[in-house]
């Protein structure tokens, strides 16, 4: 359990490591009170032309930390109807959705792809969840797939980490809270001769659990987490850059977030299991570049594990011992990209090109235990175990290519086109047994294969009306592949087809990058057919994902910064999606046609207040609110998340290099679920009220 000796440890590895960086820096002992120009406090908060894209998203470390997005799992509203749904399990079954295009828990292929320094994760739950050492935080809405290596059929999040300049940089961050919080993050970089350079990322962090096991008059979720990102860059000459990255991440967590749907406090729950969650996840990467005269070839090698050692849950959320499950999955990733793209020019067109090929193998042993009701035909005290292994083999090939084209000093038409070819195997097993001996049916050993090829492709055009109003207009096709669920025994069940849309937006951005009002507005229409989600068959313990024949996903976003006056900053990002089953009947054969889609909010919104207050002393404000949210295709309403908003707040002073700050996170104590799960009756309440001091060195 975290204790005040942790917080010492990390207060003692602080001191030590800000001690170093002093010394390495000997002007940073001369500290000054620094004066914020607004073009300095500009650009620390990110209220600049990114921010404004259509379609685009852009953060800085700043508003990532202002906007409490410490972790991949807080990411909900950081653009426009971005969400997460997640249990607080580091990642696993998480599922993240974005213009109402999501993943499944465990089985399908993510619709929201994740790049970071241009590898990319393959499955939701491998994605890394700690944010160390960023320079920016990119979330592009709609098919990327002709702009990726990676498919990215509904967005993807493109992370870019600190790169090393001529001069050694760093920042120490000191955090410590409520509910025994401490963590401490580090980050450097900095150039290794003339020819080399460094960047290294360091994070550890726990605290004791938001929820209270009365039946073992303990907390639940006790967190602890240490991870750490580096990269060493070589420049044998001026054409020529390699670069080599390592990312690791362990988390040694209790519980998973539940309680039960039924207790009366969401952050109380009575269960005989201790459950558990450890996940370890690495990531080896290399890079090369070298620059012709007609553009640059870029060459990345990944490799990526991500290892489950166990996953235990309590499934019955009570004092007795009447069902739990314990999962072992390791996920072992290959990637490789080749791409040649064209040298920047303002008047030339822009092209990009390259293949991408991956191999992601899952091995996966679920054991599940519970009690079967009495009947006539059920003895009392009837447990029933089941263990099913199972081995998901995902391999993919893709070509893809984009241009952009100046038809006019106003005009741009960007068109892209990808082509790709996957297969999927499955070979999956499973043993019943139960505490009486009986005779129990065996479901056969499932070994199968399928692959099928796809074309996506888009095309866009941007139109300048003025230096200060631009129009923008995108139409694409993109395809998700098809799989296997390897929690059922039955091939007409186990296979899901391949997930395809039609997407079309169309928007405008106004306001010229110095102004003091800028934003952006746009709406989009998405028509769906075979929609892939995951549901439980009726009378079994089967899950598998099945295809809605159409969904039809529309909205709107909004983006806005605003300075009414010098030293204050408004802004705000705002989505709206209506995700609807226009086809589709539910496991009972009743058409469910005009509900809301599982794990997609109705609607977000983040919007923000920053005001300088001089002398050093700047405080700000934020306000996130996230729709309604449905947690299963009839929209059952003990399972649906009404809509919700929580306050946080900041008070900075900066003093030279040093910056303190106090904090408050859920400020007014809103209480609601960021995931719900039917199986079972539970939901994973969003964190409680928290207040904290930070310090920070940053030199």
């Amino acid at each position: 359990m975290p204790s005040h000796r942790a917080f010492r440890r990390l207060f003692a590895a602080s001191v030590i490591t800000t001690a170093a960086a002093v010394a390495s820096n000997p002007r940073a002992a001369a500290a000054e009170t620094t004066v914020l120009s607004p073009f300095r406090v500009e650009a620390e908060f990110g209220l600049d032309g990114l921010r404004i894209q259509n379609s685009s998203a852009v953060l800085n470390g700043y508003l990532l930390e202002q906007q409490g997005i410490a972790r991949l799992q807080d990411l909900t509203g950081a653009a426009p109807n971005l969400a997460s749904s997640n249990s607080d399990t580091r990642g696993y079954g998480d599922v993240i959705s974005l213009r109402g295009l999501t993943n499944s828990i465990f089985f399908t292929s993510p619709s929201v792809a994740y790049v970071i320094d241009d590898v990319p994760g393959i499955s939701v739950s491998g994605y890394p969840s700690s944010l160390l050492g960023l320079e920016s935080f990119t979330v592009k809405a709609g098919p990327q797939g002709t702009d990726y290596g990676r498919n990215a059929p509904g967005g993807v999040i493109d992370l870019k980490t600190r790169t090393p300049g001529t001069r050694h940089r760093g920042k120490v961050l000191l955090d410590y809270g409520s509910f025994n919080f401490s963590s401490l993050q580090a980050a450097f970089d900095g150039p290794l001769g003339s020819q080399g350079g460094y960047s290294l990322a360091l994070g550890l962090s726990d605290r004791e659990g938001y929820i209270t096991n009365t039946a073992k008059k303990k907390t639940a979720d006790d967190r602890s987490e240490v991870a750490a990102r580096g990269a060493l860059f070589f420049r044998p000459d001026a054409n020529t850059q390699i670069r080599v990255g390592l990312f690791y991440e362990r988390a040694r967590d209790d519980d998973g977030r539940l309680t039960s749907l039924f207790s009366a406090d969401p952050f109380s729950v009575a269960s005989d299991t201790a459950g558990q969650t450890a996940i370890e996840r690495y990531q080896y990467s290399f890079q090369a570049k070298r620059k012709f005269d007609v553009g640059t070839l870029i060459a990345t090698t990944s490799r990526q594990s991500f290892d489950v050692d166990p996953a235990v849950t309590d499934l019955d959320l009570s004092p007795f011992p009447a069902a739990f499950s314990r999962v072992l999955q390791n996920e072992e990733t290959w990637t490789q990209e080749l791409r040649f793209e064209s040298l920047p020019g303002p008047d030339n067109a822009q092209w990009r090109a390259g293949l991408f090929y991956f191999d992601h193998d899952t091995e996966g042993n679920a054991l599940r235990q519970f009690i079967v009701p009495p009947s006539a035909f059920v003895p009392p005290n009837f447990v029933q175990t089941e263990r099913t292994l199972s081995s998901l083999d995902q391999t993919g090939l893709a070509g893809y290519a984009n241009a952009d084209f100046p038809l006019s000093a106003q005009t741009l038409l960007k068109v892209g086109a990808r082509v790709e070819t996957a297969r999927s195997e499955i070979d999956r097993t499973k043993a019943a047994s139960n505490s009486y001996g009986f005779p129990s049916p065996q479901d056969p050993r499932l070994r199968a294969d399928q692959k099928g090829s796809a074309l996506s492709a888009s095309a866009g055009l941007a139109h300048n009306l003025s230096k200060s109003l631009g129009v923008h207009a995108r139409t694409s096709v993109a395809q998700k592949p098809r799989g296997y669920s390897a929690f059922t025994g039955n091939p007409a069940l186990a296979a899901f087809k391949a997930e395809r849309q039609w997407a079309n937006e169309i928007g405008l951005t106004f306001g010229a990058p110095k102004d003091r009002f800028g934003g952006s507005l746009l709406g989009f229409y998405t028509k769906v057919r075979d929609y892939q989600f995951e549901r439980t068959v009726p009378n079994s313990t089967d899950f598998v994902v099945v295809n809605a024949a159409e969904v039809l996903s529309r909205g709107f976003e909004a983006k806005f910064i605003y300075s009414p006056v010098d030293r204050v900053w408004l802004d705000l990002q705002a989505g709206y999606t209506e995700a609807t089953f226009e086809d589709h009947r539910d496991a009972t054969g009743t058409s469910v046609n005009g509900k809301q889609v599982p794990y997609v909010p109705r609607s977000t919104l983040r919007a923000g207040v920053t005001v300088d207050l001089a002398h050093g002393f700047s405080a700000n404000a934020s306000f996130a609110a996230v729709g309604r949210t449905a947690y299963d295709e009839r929209n059952t309403a003990r399972f649906v998340q009404k809509a919700y908003g929580i306050v946080n707040a900041q008070l900075r002073y900066r003093y030279g290099q040093w910056t303190g700050a106090v904090y408050a996170h859920n400020l007014f104590r809103k209480d609601y679920y960021q995931f719900i799960n039917p199986e079972i009756f539970a939901g994973a309440p969003g964190a409680p009220r928290r207040f904290g001091v930070q310090l920070s060195l940053e030199y």
